[in-house]
């Protein structure tokens, strides 16, 4: 069989041709996913002022987010409509751009997530959820789109006043004292959602160890709480944001971060948002 040199070279040309054409992935391309809808009724009392502003801190072991609903009022009852963004960032495998801010990964295996409403700025409870579940939720591929009815009650916040009444404090203790000798104030502990009375409800560190992730960070945590999360380089600061909205997960909360380069210092501090 003959074959022509110069028609062999031509091909050779042009496969060369479409290998050094093949596109770059491109950077920030994610892929916006149909996101997880909440919808539900607020009732309120005790609070003065009618839902003006309805905020959903949602958070998992490794990404969390802050959403804003719409409110609409239809005969006199207040409704909020919400809208967990979530988006694809790998195609098999492989990273297809930076995290849009504010979005969470739709991850491959289905991933829990916790939830928080404030009302006004206010915790608020969730008193019903069709999902029959009220503090979490779980979303994965299968989940694209879903829609769940949750619906909420708020009244007005304890006072401290009324926290030092609930533990059988004085009303009028300092506070800037520490009578239960648990190394914080009572204005802390009222502060952190803590029982005072209780050595074991604590606000600290419980453990930060290594993960095929990077690191994992634990702190005690108390119910209805939004945490922030922060770093440095020395214990004087200054500190950085790692991440924020983190909700409770009474009573350990879990959080995974990067880990730091081999011999490097790192200080890390919790905040209650």
């Amino acid at each position: 069989m003959n074959i022509d040199p110069r028609r062999l070279r031509f091909s050779i040309l042009t496969l060369a041709a479409i290998v050094l054409h093949i596109p770059e992935p491109l950077v920030g391309a994610e892929i916006p996913e149909p996101g997880f809808l909440m919808f539900g009724t607020i009732s309120y009392s005790g609070v003065g002022l009618a839902p003006t502003n309805v905020e959903w801190q949602i958070s998992s072991s490794s990404s969390s987010l802050a959403v804003n609903s719409t409110l609409v009022v239809v005969n006199g009852q207040t409704f909020y409509v919400a809208t967990v963004p979530f988006e694809s960032r790998l195609i098999g495998g492989v990273s297809i751009g930076s995290p849009t801010p504010n979005t969470l990964p739709l991850d491959a295996v289905p991933t829990t997530y916790a939830r928080l409403p404030t009302v006004n700025g206010a915790s608020s409870a969730i008193i019903y959820a069709s999902s029959g579940v009220s503090n979490t939720f779980t979303f994965g591929p299968a989940d694209r789109g879903r829609v769940e009815r949750v619906d909420l009650s708020v009244s007005a916040p304890s006072t401290f006043a009324q926290w030092l009444a609930q533990y059988g404090l004085p009303v009028n203790s300092d506070p800037n004292s520490d009578p239960t000798h648990k190394g914080m104030t009572l204005l802390q502990q009222y502060l952190a959602g803590l029982n005072p009375n209780d050595p074991a409800s604590t606000f600290k560190f419980l453990g930060i160890q290594p993960s095929r992730q990077g690191l994992q960070i634990q702190w005690s945590s108390a119910d209805g709480e939004v945490y922030a999360l922060e770093q440095a380089t020395t214990l004087a600061g200054p500190f950085s944001l790692i991440q924020s909205n983190i909700v409770a997960t009474p009573g350990t909360n879990t959080f995974v971060i990067p880990a730091a380069p081999t011999g490097s210092a790192l200080f890390l501090r919790i905040l209650i948002q």
